[in-house]
């Protein structure tokens, strides 16, 4: 993940909705209210996994998962059975192991949405593995819907993976089964960190996620609805997320998210959470892991990409 104003540069993967360099709808899918939703028949699925690193880096992959988890496994996003790889070492067998309990479990009207977050190189994930063998593990899943979310230097590399072995997934439309995968940037670019901290949660340095994990996050709370036809109807859909997560982070970090695989852009992921909701993370925020050692010496660091920040929304 790169970070701004000249500092140290990293890979961050952030899991999985991942997309191609122009989406491919998915035809013939009818309802357009995804499985997320509380009512939908089926077993919903969320696997999080962020890099643990030092400092407020290690903030943002913690927090990336934590605002991914939060919408997922609560009524907003479907009530998910969650599971989240953070706030310790671990490594890809780990992840792989992960991934695969749960593929094992998965059947035909279920649905599964990955988030990951940490380092990344141009054919995979320092932890989590490369992407031929995520995907090999992702598109055996029997499951109608799979969504998935990467945060990662160079981490468009996935998407051009998936194309190049489109004969696997690309009947899925036309049997009524989703397939989306968004990356943080380009299979040329690195990913940047974020704003720092945020009003809305009271948390540390790094709370607000990398350049990308913030504006997914700030997608699935609500910016998003709308975005596309200007019609705020309290939900957001795959097309919303995939177009206000890309511009915001575009402003944000500087970088271009990639999405790709068969799907409905109104298919519906989340409603809208309320103003308890929000409160209620404001309350949780606390202050992570880092001890006022950290954040003293990650000061200076902070306010340059406060500014940064700032300056952008000018």
């Amino acid at each position: 993940m790169r970070k701004l104003n000249g500092f140290k540069v990293l890979g961050l993967a952030l899991a999985a909705i991942v997309t191609g360099c122009g989406p491919t709808h998915a035809v013939n899918l009818g309802d357009t209210k995804s499985l997320s939703l509380s009512d939908a028949a089926g077993k919903k699925y969320y696997l999080g996994f962020g890099q643990y690193l030092d400092g407020f880096m290690g903030n943002e992959t913690k927090y990336d998962v934590k605002h991914t988890h939060d919408i997922f496994a609560s009524g907003v996003g479907g009530n998910y059975d969650a599971t989240t790889l953070t706030d310790r070492e671990f490594g890809t067998q780990e992840v792989m192991g992960a991934m695969k309990k749960i593929g094992d479990e998965t059947q035909k009207d279920d649905m599964y949405v990955q988030y990951s977050s940490g380092h990344g190189y141009e054919g995979g994930l320092a932890v989590g593995g490369d992407y031929s063998t995520l995907l090999d593990t992702a598109l055996g899943m029997k499951a109608k819907e799979v969504v998935i979310f990467t945060m990662a230097c160079f981490s468009g590399s996935e998407v051009d993976e998936l194309n190049r072995r489109k004969a696997d997934w690309q009947n899925w439309g036309a049997q009524g089964r989703t397939l989306f995968v968004m990356s943080s940037s380009t299979a040329q670019e690195e990913s940047s960190t974020g704003p720092g901290s945020d009003a809305q949660e009271n948390g540390p340095e790094g709370s607000a996620g990398s350049a990308y994990g913030h504006s997914l996050w700030k997608s699935l709370i609500g910016e998003a609805d709308g975005s596309i036809d200007g019609i705020k109807d309290g939900f957001i859909s795959l097309g919303e997320i995939a177009a206000y997560a890309t511009q915001k982070t575009k402003v944000v970090g500087g970088h271009t998210p990639v999405v790709g695989g068969t799907y409905n852009p109104n298919l519906i992921m989340n409603k809208v959470p309320g103003s308890a909701y929000v409160a209620q993370q404001k309350r949780e925020g606390g202050t992570g892991d880092m001890n006022d050692s950290q954040v003293r010496s990650v000061a200076a660091a902070s306010d340059a990409l406060t500014q940064q920040w700032n300056r952008s929304q000018k």
